[in-house]
């Protein structure tokens, strides 16, 4: 059996002041809060840290350097 494919997290930051809300559908918000049970984290922290590496790895992508993934 094959170990599943799990991204490294970031260690925990200071706490944030600023708010950046977005809507999701109640499908999209349950698959976000499924995972972040499972890896026992909050589920804002979860969408917070995606949101990052995709745009960690877009700004490579328009910088002409290669992206993995």
């Amino acid at each position: 059996m094959e170990k599943p494919n799990i991204p490294t997290l970031p260690v925990r930051q200071v706490t944030r002041k600023r708010i950046f809300a977005i809507r999701l559908t109640d499908r999209e918000r349950a698959e976000i809060e499924a995972l972040a049970k499972q890896l026992r984290l909050p589920d804002s922290y979860m969408a917070r840290h995606f949101i990052l590496e995709a745009v960690a790895y877009h700004r490579k992508a328009q910088q002409g350097e290669r992206v993995e993934g």
